[in-house]
């Protein structure tokens, strides 16, 4: 098969680079700027142009028996760009295939400037795991009404549901409606485990044991029940918005998901409330670690995420901060000279370790679950901080063992 995948974030990468996999010949029209902060996403792009199924082109072949669009969600001015072109391909069983997260009904402008036949196909695969969400799906999902498109696009996928099926066909407009509703319910998962989590303080409760209950329930399940320090990514927020915009629209009251939104962004400067209480609201002297920048683990993202919150807070307060996380890149960087003043930058020391980051500090915050940072050498935390706290925004510690060790410790509603 010919395939032309457009994009350069990490959904087109993982894409055209798995297809490719799979013996087809694809063209990424896009560049490779984000391949590093994906795991497996360098190899896997590399053995793929090795091989030769793979290239990197400004030009494509309107002509190709696919045309995937995965583009960013801002970009579809760029992707009416591309379907206008397409109009003029001459190959009757050319499948268009839309997998980025447009606003609601851009599929049907896209079908009538290419005039082809379109599929939405939503990327539910996360940051992190792009690779083994695209390869070993839990669902794909079709949306079209061109019976040949959908049998086509089902020959391109075969690879990819074989253990059992895992297709669900339906209309554009509710595939497209059931990217956004799912992340509006993991959204509302998060959010309401952090109101339980205050709840949960307040009456003496741990809300891990909590969340072990009511995951344990299968009507449940254990999935997106942990508390900590709200949720971040570009792209979770957007939608979070654009589904509050939708059922406005609607004639409904969106009072939930404005209740879900208003939860997370109290919650991300959650750590900086505890802190400020326990130093009795005296901050001015006090230098803080802060281990993990990005919103999630093995990610370089940092859009949306809490401890930018924590980090501007705090500088507020006069500290001083040591910061370490293993994917920071330029991105944290060029936040930092375009959100604060010169003197606050200069209060932020990035460290090359993460027990760099704790020497001579007052306080450690924890703000991402990387792997690194779930078994810390406790006996050198002791040594290196002038004062044994940590703030444990992801309930990653044990909090009776660090007590018991002569560690002050704050985690998320216990």
């Amino acid at each position: 098969m010919k395939i032309n995948v457009f994009g350069s974030n990490i959904s087109a990468l993982v894409c055209a680079g798995c297809l490719a996999e799979t013996g087809n010949q694809v063209t990424l029209i896009g560049n490779r700027d984000k391949e590093r902060s994906e795991p497996g996403l360098l190899k896997l792009l590399d053995t793929q142009l090795d091989a030769g199924r793979l290239e990197l082109s400004t030009g494509y072949d309107i002509d190709a028996d696919y045309q995937i669009i995965s583009l960013e969600p801002g970009n579809c001015s760029e992707a009416k760009l591309i379907a206008r072109s397409l109009a003029a391909g001459t190959n009757p069983s050319t499948c268009l295939i839309i997998r980025s997260n447009f606003t609601m009904g851009t599929f049907k402008t896209i079908t009538e400037l290419s005039q082809k036949p379109c599929i939405v196909n939503p990327d539910f695969a996360s940051e992190g795991r792009a690779i083994i969400g695209f390869m070993r799906p839990d669902r794909i999902i079709i949306g079209s009404h061109a019976p040949e498109a959908i049998k086509s696009f089902k020959r391109l996928f075969a690879p990819f549901n074989r253990n059992h099926n895992v297709i669900i066909e339906m209309s554009p407009e509710s595939a497209e409606l059931t990217k956004y509703a799912t992340n509006a319910m993991l959204a509302t998962r998060i959010s309401l485990m952090n109101e339980l989590a205050q709840a949960a303080e307040h009456l003496g409760a741990d809300i891990e044991e909590v969340r072990q209950g009511l995951g344990s329930d299968q009507r449940i399940g254990q999935a997106y029940l942990y508390a900590g320090t709200g949720f971040g990514g570009a792209d979770f927020e957007i939608d979070l918005s654009r589904i509050q915009k939708i059922i406005h629209d609607s004639g409904s009251d969106e009072g939930l998901l404005k209740a879900v939104s208003l939860i997370n962004e109290q919650q991300k400067e959650v750590l900086f409330r505890k802190i400020w209480q326990h130093y009795n609201c005296q901050l001015d002297d006090k230098t803080v670690a802060i281990w993990g920048i990005s919103y999630k683990p093995n990610s370089n993202s940092i859009e949306g995420a809490p401890s930018l919150a924590l980090i501007k807070a705090l500088l507020n307060q006069g500290c001083r901060l040591k910061i370490f996380d293993p994917m920071l890149e330029t991105n944290f960087t060029m936040w930092m000279r375009e959100t604060l003043p010169l003197e606050q930058q200069k209060r932020i020391e990035i460290c090359a370790d993460m027990y760099e980051a704790t020497e001579q500090t007052d306080a450690l915050c924890v703000m991402t679950e990387w792997q690194s940072f779930y078994s810390p050498n406790f006996e050198t935390l002791k040594t290196n901080m002038r004062t044994p706290i940590i703030l444990d925004g992801r309930n990653l510690y044990d909090k009776l063992w660090l007590a018991e060790n002569q560690f002050t410790y704050y985690g998320i509603g216990r």
